[in-house]
C-alpha cells in the first residue's frame, strides 16, 4: 500500500485538513545557530536564515571571502555566519574594509631611542649616522670600530663615527688616493742636485771636525803655500788650519761676517786679523795663503788683502824632519781654544786646490768615490732639505713680562720662504720631551676630514689642523709662509693670503692654552722634519724636501747654529730647479 501525506490527501479529497496537521516547527527543524526563526507552513516549514547562513535549515555557513575577497583591502577572515577584514602587520583598518600604513615614528616618538626613525610601508627603521650602528636592545647608536676591519695599510685611528689612516712619513710614504693605503712620496719638482767630482764640500761634518786631514813631512825647510778656488753663501766658518799642535805655531783661515779672518799663533802669542771684501756672495774666487820669510800674505783673486808680519815658521822640526799638519773644513782641536772662538761649520765649496805646490791625487780619488764630499755643481742661496733628516734648535718663545704683569707673554712668529720638491713634509715644529707635537707647520696633499686629495699648507696644534690654505705646491715657485701665534691670536698666511680657520673661538682658546703650557716646559724646535714621534701625534711626519730659508721674529735662522743638523742638509746653499721642467 502506498503512503500519502495528509495534506496531499486532503487536497485530493477537497477537504480542509489543517486542523488535523501538527506544527512543522515543533520540534524545530532549523539549524539553531544560523536561523532567525522557523515558520510553520502547515505541512512544511521555512527557516529564515541569519545573514551569513544558507540552506533549507540554515545549516550552511556562507563564505563571504570567496566573493571579491569580501570587499576587504588586504585580509578576509571567514567566520561562522560572518566574516571580517584584517590587515597585515604595520597596517590598521581605517574603516571596516580598508587598511592604511601605520606611521610608527609618529605613533611612538621614542620607538628608536636616540636613533632617527624612518617610516616604511608596513614597518619602520631606526637609522644612525654613518660610522654608527643601531643597538636594538639599548636603542642607541654605537660607534663602528672600522680599525677592526683592517681598512688601513699602516696605522688606523678609530674616531666617533669615523676613522683615519696614517702612514709613516719618516719612512718616506704618505696616504694614497683611497685614503687607506700608503704610497711613496715622490718629488713633483726636480732639483738640479748633480754634484761636481772635482769639488770638495766643507760642510759635510756637522760636528765641525775637518773633512780632510793632511800631514806633510819635508827633509828641507819648507814654507806654506796654499791656493784654491772657493764658493760660499755662508758668512762664518773655518776654511783650513795649518801648523803644529794647539800650543805650538799655527794659522787658521776662516770666514766671519762674510770676510776672511786669519787667526795665528806664533811663540805662544795669538793674533786675529780680518780684512778684504765680502766673499760670501756665491761666486767662485781664488784664495791663496803664502808664507814668506817674515810675513804671511793672503790674496783674493790675486789681490793681496792681508799681509801679516810673523816671526817663526809653520813647519816644525821633529826627528830630523820638517812637519806640518793641514786640516780642511775644521781644526784639530776645540774651537773654544782658538784665539777668538768661531762656529767652525762652513757650507762652502773648494776646487782646484794646491797645497804646497804638490799634486794631490789621493784626496781627488777619495772625493770621487764619495758624493757626500762633493758640492752641488750649481748652487744659490737658501738651505736645501733632501727629504731626509732635520735640524733641531733649543729656542725659547717666552717673553719676559714687563711691569706688574704676573703672566709671562709668549710669541711664535715664523716666516719660511719655501720652494718645495714634494707636496708632503714638515717645515717647522715644536716637540716636547714626551714626544708630543704641540705645534707644526706642514705641507700635505689631502684634506683629512673631507678625505679629499688636494695640496695644502696646514698649521696644526697637536693632531688637530687649526688653519689651512689650498695651494699648488708643485708650481716650481717660491712661496712665503707666515705664522703668528700669541696668547689670543693664531694666523697663517701664504703669499699674503690668509688661511682658513678650522676651529671655533672657544676651541682655539683651549688649543692655545695647551700650547702655552707646552712652551713653559722644555720644547725643541725642529726644521724640515720630526724625531721619532708617534705617527698619530701630528698630521704630517714626513721630512721636507726642497729649499727653505727661515726667519724667527724677523731674525734669520742659521742652521749652522743648530743643536743638531742632518749632514745631508746644506745650511747656506740650495741647487736650482732643473732647467726645462
Amino acid at each position: 500500500m502506498m503512503w500519502i501525506p495528509a495534506h496531499v490527501l486532503c487536497h485530493i479529497l477537497g477537504i480542509a485538513c489543517s486542523a488535523y496537521l501538527p506544527n512543522q516547527c515543533s520540534p524545530d527543524p532549523c539549524h539553531k545557530e544560523g536561523t532567525v526563526r522557523c515558520e510553520d507552513l502547515k505541512g512544511d516549514f521555512y527557516c529564515e536564515c541569519k545573514p551569513g547562513w544558507q540552506g533549507k535549515t540554515c545549516e550552511k555557513d556562507i563564505d563571504e571571502c570567496s566573493v571579491q575577497h569580501g570587499g576587504c583591502n588586504q585580509i578576509c577572515l571567514n567566520k561562522i555566519g560572518s566574516y571580517r577584514c584584517s590587515c597585515y602587520s604595520g597596517y590598521v583598518l581605517r574603516d571596516s574594509k580598508t587598511c592604511e600604513d601605520i606611521d610608527e615614528c609618529t605613533a611612538s616618538a621614542d620607538i628608536c631611542g636616540e636613533a632617527r626613525c624612518k617610516n616604511l610601508i608596513s614597518s619602520y627603521k631606526c637609522l644612525c649616522d654613518a660610522g654608527y650602528k643601531y643597538d636594538e636592545l639599548r636603542k642607541t647608536c654605537q660607534d663602528i670600530d672600522e680599525c677592526e676591519e683592517q681598512l688601513c695599510e699602516q696605522t688606523c685611528v678609530n674616531l666617533p663615527g669615523s676613522y683615519t689612516c696614517h702612514c709613516d712619513g719618516r719612512g718616506g710614504v704618505k696616504l694614497s688616493q683611497d685614503m687607506n693605503t700608503c704610497e711613496n712620496i715622490i718629488p713633483c719638482v726636480p732639483f738640479a742636485v748633480a754634484k761636481s767630482i772635482k769639488s770638495l764640500y766643507l760642510g759635510r761634518m756637522f760636528s765641525g771636525t775637518p773633512v780632510i786631514r793632511l800631514r806633510f813631512k819635508r827633509k828641507q825647510p819648507t814654507r806654506l803655500v796654499a791656493e784654491f778656488d772657493f764658493r760660499t753663501f755662508d758668512p762664518e766658518g773655518i776654511l783650513f788650519f795649518a801648523g803644529g799642535h794647539q800650543d805650538s805655531t799655527w794659522v787658521v783661515l776662516a770666514l766671519r761676517k762674510g770676510r776672511l779672518e786669519l787667526q795665528l799663533k806664533y811663540n805662544g802669542i795669538g793674533r786675529v786679523t780680518s780684512s778684504g771684501p765680502l766673499i760670501n756672495h756665491g761666486m767662485w774666487q781664488t784664495i791663496s795663503v803664502e808664507e814668506l820669510e817674515r810675513s804671511l800674505v793672503i790674496k783674493v783673486n790675486r789681490d793681496a788683502v792681508m799681509k801679516i808680519a810673523v816671526s817663526g815658521d809653520l813647519f816644525t822640526l821633529d826627528k830630523g824632519l820638517y812637519q806640518l799638519n793641514l786640516t780642511v773644513g775644521g781644526i784639530p782641536f776645540k774651537t773654544k781654544d782658538l784665539i777668538l772662538p768661531i762656529n767652525p761649520r762652513l757650507d762652502g765649496c773648494m776646487r782646484a786646490w794646491n797645497w804646497l805646490n804638490g799634486e794631490d791625487t789621493t784626496i781627488q780619488e777619495t772625493i770621487k768615490m764619495n758624493d757626500k764630499m762633493q758640492c752641488f755643481s750649481v748652487a744659490g742661496r737658501g738651505s736645501f732639505y733632501p727629504g731626509r733628516g732635520f735640524a733641531a734648535f733649543n729656542l725659547s718663545y717666552m717673553q719676559p713680562s714687563s711691569g706688574n704683569e704676573t703672566k709671562t707673554n709668549w710669541k711664535i712668529e715664523v716666516n719660511a720662504v719655501i720652494q718645495p720638491a714634494t707636496d708632503t713634509g714638515v717645515l717647522f715644529a715644536l716637540v716636547t720631551e714626551e714626544a708630543s707635537v704641540p705645534l707644526s707647520l706642514s705641507l700635505i696633499d689631502y684634506h683629512s676630514t673631507k678625505k679629499l686629495k688636494q695640496q695644502f699648507i696646514i698649521l696644526a696644534l697637536e693632531n688637530t689642523v687649526v688653519s689651512r690654505l689650498a695651494i699648488n705646491l708643485c708650481d716650481e715657485r717660491e712661496h712665503s709662509v707666515d705664522i703668528l701665534l700669541k696668547k689670543d691670536q693664531l694666523s697663517l698666511s701664504v703669499d699674503g693670503k690668509a688661511g682658513e680657520s678650522e676651529l671655533s673661538t672657544s676651541e682655539l682658546e683651549d688649543s692655545l692654552s695647551i700650547l702655552e703650557n707646552s712652551l713653559q716646559s722644555m720644547v725643541k724646535t725642529y726644521m724640515g722634519g720630526l724625531p721619532d714621534v708617534p705617527v698619530t701625534s701630528t698630521p704630517v711626519t714626513a721630512f721636507y724636501h726642497g729649499c727653505m730659508t727661515v726667519k724667527l721674529s724677523n731674525k734669520a735662522l742659521d742652521l749652522d747654529e743648530a743643536l743638531y743638523k742632518h749632514s745631508d742638509i746644506t745650511s747656506h746653499s740650495c741647487p736650482p730647479v732643473e732647467a726645462g721642467q
